[in-house]
């Protein structure tokens, strides 16, 4: 039996470089408008290049001699080659002035016809490497799924590296379309980013198979009807990156989120073979700048070498790590005329013109024995403007209540009302990670001390940067400081105890990574 004509069937096909958007799409005219000057005439020379020509063809002067256009409705005349072309964006970029002349003369003259699903996944990228803080990340951590049938028994110690996945490119992009293209429609970009030390994959998802290419041009206001999801694995790492692309005052519905955990499980599929399975699993760090990623979750030594320890990251010094002694280069700072801060301190040598006692106030011997307690709690860490802020940590207390005087004569009192009040209280919004699992409840409910729901949320521009400066001001005891308030921990989410934070799946910050 034939189909009727107004049967829909899947189609299979992922969207192709090539496919174009109408320049007055909404992803469209969002994305070109947030570029600015020099990143547009970046793009379009990138774009004019020999490799890119197929994908991003622009409207040339035989376009519209085959097309018969009229000359007198053209606001830009076409030019004849690609390379002419090069050469009026190279003199676009060297001179000033504004976007908007680059950006109305690719949508409205050189790409009047469309901009296609590859220029627009650049733009995208483009946009993200000027803003590195423009969206908020999640890091997870690729790891090998233990297979219990070739677990060696004898005491050979392996190098965990040799456990990871070799990363081929045209291998993994073919593997992952395998595992998305059944549940839905989609266009990949995996670019190798030169500037940075990462590698980052663009998904533009179109919800499900059945769509076809012709209604990626519809553009009906529905902010769910396509979402771009990004993915950046570091070199020499690990650690997997991702975020959802939104734009300033868009709410990432549930929808968005249900698309971007569909391509996150995807992703140890593709790259697990029958001999090895991988898995995602989580690290408790959520963070807006990809410098603290790099910094926290990338390649090298910095992954567990945040607060005091961050100093042996630095190699300032050559002497071994277990056999430390402390460096005099900080002491012949101190005995120079300024400090970090600027101020001119009282070991300055007087000469012409200069007074012999300092203007400046000097510091007392409290201040700055509180600027060596966090200089040694934090070492060269947590710096105002090292560019690695958190915006935000929050932990939750799982410590016991302490004992009040004259608790003994209260033992008899009602106290079930007091456990259950954590687990009945009603939460607006989505469930929070610090929430108490069923067995948590249990077991708290099976101890003698009460343990109730308390959370502390640090949050600013750079969270142990404010430590750091209330520890110099005494605001926050240094010395009895616990070490997670320094970063050590390198997460930003987690529950203490005993002056220990511990991820969600209750192992030490620092043994997994």
């Amino acid at each position: 039996m034939l189909p009727t004509p107004n049967t829909i069937v899947p189609d299979y096909r992922n969207v192709p470089h090539s496919h174009r958007l109408p320049t007055s799409h909404r992803e469209v005219q969002r994305t070109f408008t947030k570029l600015s000057r020099q990143s547009l005439a970046s793009l379009a020379n990138q774009w004019l290049a020999k490799k890119n020509r197929d994908f991003c063809r622009p409207y040339l002067l035989g376009d519209r001699r085959l097309d018969g256009g009229d000359d007198d409705d053209e606001q830009y005349t076409p030019a004849q080659s690609h390379e002419e072309l090069q050469e009026i964006y190279k003199q676009l970029a060297a001179r000033k002035g504004g976007k908007r002349e680059i950006q109305h003369r690719i949508l409205d003259g050189d790409w009047r016809t469309g901009i296609s699903m590859y220029q627009l996944a650049t733009a995208e990228i483009q946009y993200l490497l000027d803003h590195t803080n423009s969206l908020r990340w999640t890091a997870k951590r690729l790891a090998k799924i233990p297979n219990g049938k070739n677990l060696s028994l004898d005491m050979e110690v392996t190098n965990d590296s040799e456990h990871l996945p070799r990363f081929q490119a045209q291998t993994f992009m073919a593997n992952l379309a395998r595992e998305l293209t059944p549940l839905m429609k989609a266009h990949y970009l995996l670019i190798k980013i030169k500037t940075m030390p990462m590698t980052i994959l663009r998904v533009y998802i179109h919800d499900s198979p059945y769509s076809t290419e012709a209604s990626l041009a519809l553009d009906n206001g529905s902010s769910d009807t396509a979402r771009a999801v990004f993915f950046i694995w570091p070199n020499g790492s690990n650690f997997v990156y991702s975020s959802i692309a939104n734009h300033f005052g868009q709410v990432i519905s549930d929808d968005g989120r249900h698309l971007r955990d569909i391509v996150q499980q995807a992703i140890p599929k593709a790259f697990s073979r029958p001999s090895a399975r991988y898995q995602l699993a989580s690290t408790n760090f959520t963070t807006k700048s990809l410098d603290a990623l790099l910094a926290y979750r990338g390649p090298g030594k910095s992954n567990a070498a945040s607060g005091g320890w961050s100093i042996f990251q630095d190699h300032n010094f050559s002497q071994n790590a277990l056999d430390f002694v402390a460096s005099q280069n900080d002491h012949g700072k101190e005995k120079t005329g300024t400090r970090k801060d600027g101020a001119v301190g009282a070991t300055a040598k007087a000469g012409p013109g200069r007074p012999k006692h300092s203007l400046e106030d000097k510091e007392t011997s409290a201040a700055k024995r509180r600027r060596e307690v966090a200089a040694g709690r934090f070492g060269s860490s947590a710096q105002p403007n090292d560019g690695l802020g958190l915006e935000r940590v929050e932990v939750r207390i799982d410590d016991a209540f302490p004992a009040m005087p004259g608790a003994a004569d209260d033992a008899d009192a009602d106290t079930s009302n007091v456990n259950e009040q954590p687990a009945n209280r009603n939460r607006r919004g989505r469930p929070s990670l610090l929430d108490r699992s069923l067995d948590e409840i249990e077991e708290l409910e099976d101890g003698d001390a009460w343990v109730p729901d308390v959370r502390v949320v640090f949050q600013g521009s750079h969270v142990f940067a404010g430590v750091r400066q209330l520890v110099e001001q005494g605001v926050v005891d240094g010395e009895k400081m616990p070490g997670w308030m320094t970063g050590e921990a390198g997460v930003t989410i987690g529950a203490v105890k005993q002056g220990r934070i511990r991820t969600k799946s209750g192992q030490v910050p620092g043994a997994c990574v």
